[in-house]
């Protein structure tokens, strides 16, 4: 499906008998993009989701479909996953069909609400908007007729609220991304309820919240149907172990999310009993000239998701650090596809690292 966008941006000019350039608003851009057209083969039903709406006694029942490693909805929905009419107070919460022109210019500047594009203010130039369309009709889809736009992965997460002792309480909930505030143990998969539950009991416990308990959850009830599409799990559910790895296998560690942390001298059933459970990788070295069957191995320790400042807008985000960056700076998911997009793939891998390993983590 092939629509084409109308659009204003902005260029430098030198007017007629004057030096100095300015910047100027056009609103003459059109560009043509693609937004794939799918049937339910290509991309099936992932998780299907019920329940009913908090402020009212109305059941809702929806499908998120899976492509691409991409969950797809075909509705708006908010944070807690509930449907969300696209104008206040009304049941519009269907996405509309595509048309063949979209026109976003808005006076001085790119918006349209109801095709989710939000443009920004001030300067704009010509490149910098096309590229932001770009990625706009990555976010949308058609499937057997029916408009489709891409969601987070849903994922349980335990709350606290209050001080303790029934001033507040403890709570179960359902979340769209991860709060940099909370910590990764708070987090649990669409698998991983009855983990969740067990979780909040403890924390309830601890704290005094016997109003809390028993601990229940009250949001929508989510269907795994493609358990592939669940990617989000508790860390305390993973289990790590130490790994052999073969000589000058180091950078592909540190793609991985390993950095060296030190070197020893071992065998390799005593490496390996040395950092017993712990997520390490041991790079083979050089053999011991003496010491039959030792030789040295790197260790690499896997580091941790922390809190870092955006290395481009300065916000703050979550990310593992990349070697090639100052300590204490990533990449937030919402300057990915500008710092891309002028950057060949090896290029920008080796400013930023790897999604999904140092930006862009789902989980820590």
């Amino acid at each position: 499906m092939h629509i084409s966008v109308l659009f204003n941006y902005t260029e430098s000019v030198i007017p007629p008998r004057c030096r100095k350039p300015r910047t100027v608003t056009r609103n003459d851009g059109k560009v043509d993009v693609s937004i794939p057209v799918l049937n339910g083969d290509q991309a099936p039903v992932a998780i299907r989701a019920t329940g009913s709406f908090r402020g009212r006694d109305q059941a809702f029942s929806y499908e998120l479909r899976w492509w691409e490693g991409q969950l797809w909805s075909p509705i708006s929905i908010d944070y807690a996953f509930e449907p969300r009419g696209r104008t206040t107070g009304q049941d519009n919460w269907e996405w509309p069909e595509l048309p063949e022109i979209l026109d976003l210019r808005q006076g001085g500047r790119n918006l349209c609400h109801t095709y989710d594009f939000q443009g920004t203010y001030g300067s704009n130039p010509r490149e910098d908007v096309e590229a932001d369309i770009h990625a706009f009709a990555k976010r949308h889809i058609v499937i057997d007729g029916s408009p489709h736009r891409a969601v987070a992965e849903p994922r349980y997460q335990v709350l606290t609220f209050g001080l303790s002792g029934n001033h507040g309480g403890t709570a179960v909930m359902v979340a769209n991304c991860f709060n940099i505030n909370l910590k990764a143990e708070s987090y649990f998969g669409l698998q991983e309820l009855e983990a969740a539950l067990s979780y909040a009991t403890q924390v309830a416990e601890k704290r005094g919240d016997t109003k809390s308990l028993p601990m229940r959850y009250s949001g929508p009830t989510f269907d795994v149907v493609l358990p592939e599409a669940v990617t989000i799990r508790n860390p305390l559910a993973l289990r790590v172990h130490s790994k052999i790895c073969e000589f000058g296998t180091a950078p592909e560690q540190a793609l991985a999310g390993y950095k060296i942390a030190t070197t020893i001298v071992e065998t390799e059933e005593g490496a390996l009993a040395l950092y017993d459970g712990q997520d390490v990788r041991l790079v083979r070295g050089a053999a011991v000239f003496g010491a039959p069957g030792k030789q040295e191995f790197a260790v690499m320790v896997r580091q941790p998701v922390r809190r870092l400042l955006c290395s481009c807008c300065g916000g703050v985000t979550r990310g593992r650090q990349w070697n090639n960056r100052d300590d204490g700076y990533g990449l937030c998911v919402l300057c990915i596809d500008f710092c891309r997009r002028n950057e060949t793939p090896e290029r920008f891998q080796s400013l930023y690292g790897v999604r999904g390993v140092h930006f862009d983590v789902p989980v820590a």
